[in-house]
């Protein structure tokens, strides 16, 4: 290891940007110059090409993947009165659309299975179970489970924004992700989509995100993927592959040099899963603490959940959370700098 490296990055959108600085210039001096910025060509490329990748008939682009679901409660109807089922391990957003619908969230904690057959606390007012494939592990539901799902009238919506990719996905009626530029696909700004395979479903999205503007007598939004980011997205879009398998490649690097530590809880290595985060778990909150100042000392820059949890806030998702940290694995960390990630872990166990 070069004696050089003293500092890591959790997330370097510059040393992206850089890794293909010339093609990226170029296309964004394309959308510039065209002054195509508005639901244009380069939007319309990436919505083909995004829906060919995930295999899905439709993408529809959104300005975030909080307006990817949104909209997709919206235009299944959902609203004052209905429930709907959502693991309170999440990112608020995916509780707080429920919310914004005048619908009611019901949350289950982590400890179950959100889509074993015993754990969907259903009623006759539950419309949606929404799973949350977090940090790109994806939620799979059991034997008969799509079945169940029509025969109770209840859709799916799958919050796929940290699972891109992911084998696995696609059993809902919508997935709904990100391109928050910290995600494996990332844009210059807030950016988002929807796929789906339903025809009347995709068109209700294409109005909705454009304040219904062919029929006002009925109400949309605001809500366009814009044209630059989508040309971003592009290109991005061409190299996910080699993004996904260089965290795959760090995922287990990190998995050789930790599988000894004890005290360490390494994530879930299931097969088709992608590595939006590492995520490692200690012991006790207390442990977590230290190792974060530990590794901040050494100049290695971690993520613990500094944001609200949805309420009400259940136990286990709660002890997850403080007994977890984030470690580096994008996909312009070197090699030197994955050592020395893995060398200071090590050293904070004095390993």
């Amino acid at each position: 290891m070069t004696p050089d490296v003293t500092s890591v990055r959790f997330f370097d959108p510059a040393k992206g940007y850089f890794k293909i600085k010339p093609e990226m210039d170029a296309v964004i001096q394309d959308v510039l110059a065209r002054g195509d910025l508005v639901l244009r060509g380069d939007l319309e490329d990436f919505e083909r090409n995004l829906a060919a990748y995930t295999g899905k008939k439709h993408a529809i682009g959104v300005n975030s993947g909080t307006d990817a679901l949104y909209l997709s409660l919206w235009a299944l109807g959902i609203g004052v009165g209905d429930e709907v089922i959502v693991p309170s391990h999440t990112f608020v957003a995916t509780v707080q659309v429920v919310e914004q619908l005048g619908a009611t969230p019901v949350l289950i904690d982590c400890n179950d299975d959100l889509l074993m057959q015993h754990t969907i606390q259903r009623t006759t007012r539950t419309k949606a179970i929404m799973p949350v494939h977090l940090t790109g592990d994806v939620v799979r539901p059991y034997t008969g489970f799509a079945d169940d799902m029509k025969k109770w009238g209840i859709h799916v919506i799958e919050d796929a924004a940290q699972a891109l990719g992911a084998q696995g996905v696609g059993y809902g009626i919508t997935q709904c992700y990100s391109f928050y530029p910290a995600k494996i696909l990332g844009a210059y700004g807030d950016a988002g989509a929807i796929t789906t395979d339903d025809d009347e479903l995709a068109e209700e999205l294409r109005n909705l995100r454009h304040h219904y503007k062919k029929d006002y007598s009925k109400w949309g939004i605001n809500s366009r993927l814009d044209n630059l980011q989508a040309a971003v997205l592009n290109v991005k879009l061409k190299y996910l592959g080699e993004s996904q398998l260089r965290r795959a490649q760090i995922a287990y690097k990190y998995r050789d040099a930790f599988k000894d530590i004890t005290d360490l809880r390494l994530p879930e290595y299931s097969e088709g899963r992608v590595w939006q985060d590492y995520v490692i778990r200690f012991t006790s909150a207390n442990q977590r603490d230290s190792a974060y100042t530990w590794l901040k000392n050494c100049g290695i820059e971690t993520m613990k959940n500094e944001y609200p949890f949805p309420i009400p806030k259940l136990p286990n998702s709660l002890k997850i959370e403080a007994e977890t940290l984030r470690i580096p694995c994008n996909d312009v960390l070197d090699d030197d700098e994955v050592e020395y990630v893995i060398k200071n872990v090590r050293s904070f166990f004095a390993l």
